[in-house]
């Protein structure tokens, strides 16, 4: 270069976008089973007397769903989230809306069913209680405790990436902590009331431990695949006890299905799930109240009984959810965007489940994609 050449320009580096983390279709199937399995629940458990030893059973079985509900959801953001830079009005106006407009249908529905005009004077005080509470539905609270957590959920990024070498530890410390809670609530005090969504049952303080292990199993994603993959008979053998783990592998199972139609009913399916868990209680009312109705000897018949009412109820809130997402009130009333016409075309196109990537030593990559 001689001395009168203008220098060089050196570009300016363009500053690299995070990539989004790939999508795991197994946390899809693992959402949909979790889901039907509150519907079963809900059906078998009020569809039956209190004092029936097999529906109790059935419920006792399929109840890993709370647990389940809160540790998926803590896996699914910290992988959303993992190296970018959240948005906490958009994750909780995705929660927040559909729990306001459910714990108002809940509030209306509660003064049908205990109609007096003592209800109708009180309803916009039950309703507003019941919104602090989590308690306009009994199933209302589950989203309660989400939003909750994703209102705190920056801090909850930052005691993961402070804790990070120990988390073993913290599963550990976080794990007393949870059997103490459910020991003091059992035989201590249970807080009701307005200590109910600080401390209470709508309260992230009593599922702290499963959004922990939820958070950890997402940075360490890797070993924790490849562990439940390879110790499958362990897992099967263990189901009352590790319910959440084997539905994990069950959903691997169903997720490697290839043909488009699976793929497009998995994704349809994932796409409703909320708005399937919202509605259901709504149309079970009503096949409760038919149940009333049928004559004695069909009503003996109480497992076939049982059966129908899941199936129908499964079905109806299957049939609601998609009806609800092709209106203008989809966010509010499935938690969803409206969905587009060539949508169902575009869910035959979503992309291949892979297996993890083996990660470097001492650090696991991180796996999966937000569902």
């Amino acid at each position: 270069m001689r001395p009168t050449d203008p220098p060089a320009e050196v570009p300016t580096p363009t500053p690299a976008r995070t990539a989004r983390p790939a999508r795991l279709a197994q946390i899809d199937v693992l959402r949909l089973l979790i889901c039907a399995s509150v519907v079963a629940t809900h059906v078998v458990g009020n569809a039956n007397p209190l004092t029936s030893v097999a529906p109790n059973a059935v419920v006792n079985l399929l109840h890993y769903t709370r647990q389940g509900f809160f540790f998926i959801s803590a896996l699914v953001l910290v992988h959303a989230h993992s190296g970018r830079k959240g948005n906490l009005r958009k994750r909780v106006s995705v929660l927040g809306v559909p729990y306001l407009v459910w714990s108002t249908v809940y509030a209306v529905i509660g003064l049908f069913l205990a109609f007096s005009w003592w209800s109708v004077r009180r309803l916009p005080w039950t309703w507003l209680a019941g919104l602090i509470q989590g308690t306009d539905g009994y199933h209302m609270y589950f989203l309660l405790v989400s939003v909750e957590f994703a209102v705190v959920f920056p801090l909850f990024l930052k005691l993961l990436h402070a804790t990070r070498g120990h988390h073993g530890l913290l599963l550990a410390v976080s794990g007393l902590v949870e059997l103490g809670l459910m020991a003091l609530y059992h035989y201590v005090y249970l807080p009701d009331g307005w200590w109910r969504s600080v401390a209470g049952e709508s309260s992230l303080t009593a599922y702290q431990f499963w959004v922990i292990a939820g958070g950890v199993a997402a940075l360490h994603f890797d070993r924790f695949h490849a562990w439940l993959t390879g110790h499958r008979l362990l897992v099967w053998s263990a189901l009352v006890l590790v319910c959440t783990a084997a539905t994990y592998l069950l959903s691997v199972r169903i997720a490697a299905i290839r043909q488009p139609a699976a793929r497009r009913m998995i994704d349809f399916g994932t796409y409703l799930s909320f708005g399937i868990y919202l509605s259901h209680p709504a149309l079970l009312f009503g096949l409760l109240y038919l149940q009333k109705l049928l004559p004695a000897a069909v009503a003996r018949q109480a497992v076939a009984v049982t059966l129908v009412m899941l199936v129908v109820d499964f079905a109806l809130a299957v049939l609601a959810a998609a009806l609800f997402s092709r209106t203008r009130w989809s966010k509010g009333l499935v938690g969803r965007p409206r969905r587009r016409a060539g949508a169902a075309a575009d869910a035959s196109r979503s992309p291949q489940v892979a297996e993890p990537a083996p990660a470097p030593a001492g650090e696991p990559a991180p796996a999966a994609a937000p569902s």
